[in-house]
């Protein structure tokens, strides 16, 4: 399973035999931009209309787990909370109590983070 946004839709476009070259013409995407996209140098598009032809060209419904994982990996990619955690409000009002754990934790943590 791909961690990044990057890694899936590399995976997925390697997948369906597509080239770089291919894939970013046809996203109207200059190959060059594109291409520091997969190789995790530049943020994921900013919003799910930018991401509709990643997935109209790699075959990703809107109903399908792919759909969600594409949209959540996009979102920590550019360092957002994903919208399945913001949509559930039972998990929002609990992030604050996280955010502080964490912040508490992070000198003994330092490992993790590395």
């Amino acid at each position: 399973m791909e961690n990044t946004f990057n890694e899936f839709i590399k995976a997925r476009r390697i997948a369906k035999r597509i080239t770089l070259r291919a894939f970013s013409e046809q996203l109207g995407i200059d190959p060059s931009n594109y291409s520091r996209i997969e190789r995790g140098l530049s943020q994921p598009p900013s919003s799910p209309e930018k991401l509709k032809p990643f997935c109209r060209l790699l075959d990703i419904s809107e109903e399908s787990a792919d759909y969600r994982e594409l949209m959540r990996l996009a979102a920590l990619g550019r360092g957002e909370i994903p919208p399945g955690i913001l949509s559930d409000k039972t998990v929002l009002a609990k992030l604050p109590i996280l955010f502080r754990i964490l912040e508490e934790e992070t000198p003994k943590c330092n490992f993790l983070l590395s």
